[in-house]
């Protein structure tokens, strides 16, 4: 009987960070018209990562983000893992009332959004009780939101530093 080799424990974010490290030159994502290298995407996912962590959050917070299908959304999944943070995407179709409760029960600290559903996340943020910082993906920001690439384009493209991840952290949660 043949014995499997012994298996080291990956997370998520570092499968990314693999491929930049052993192909970093090839095509690793093509959104639009966009085409990045797996250099050139991890260095921003990195970037993404680390903005994150300049805005205090930790292994196991959790991040709410309201954004349809788009580049940002893929650069957040990659960087949250790498810090050991908690993605929690919510339907771009929810109002309000369904937001604010998903935004709750999660106990996001962060929500990460776009202009198009700003007017709905100011109509419930007093309501939102763990909520420390919001961020727009597509817009300048004003007194309480960040803009998305303003804090990228100032983080390091560097891998970030985070405590150890371990394979039963929690990396996702799918409300349905």
């Amino acid at each position: 009987m043949s014995k499997f080799p012994e298996l080291h424990p990956v997370n998520v974010g570092m499968l990314l960070t693999r491929n930049s490290q052993y192909r970093p030159d090839h095509l690793g994502i093509i959104v639009e018209n966009t085409r990045l290298t797996f250099q050139e995407y991890n260095n921003g996912v990195n970037r993404v990562a680390n903005m994150l962590c300049g805005l205090g959050v930790d292994k196991g917070d959790k991040i709410a983000i309201v954004l349809p299908n788009c580049f940002e959304l893929l650069e957040l999944y990659w960087a949250i893992a790498k810090i050991g943070a908690v993605s929690v995407p919510l339907s771009t179709l929810l109002m309000s009332r369904g937001l604010k409760s998903l935004i709750n029960d999660s106990d996001a600290k962060i929500v990460i959004t776009n202009s198009h559903f700003m007017n709905i996340i100011e109509e419930i943020k007093p309501e939102l009780t763990n909520v420390t910082g919001y961020i727009l993906v597509n817009k300048p920001s004003n007194s309480e939101y960040h803009h998305y690439q303003s804090l990228k384009e100032v983080a390091s493209d560097k891998e970030p530093e985070v405590t150890e991840i371990d394979e039963n952290d929690p990396y996702n949660i799918i409300y349905s």
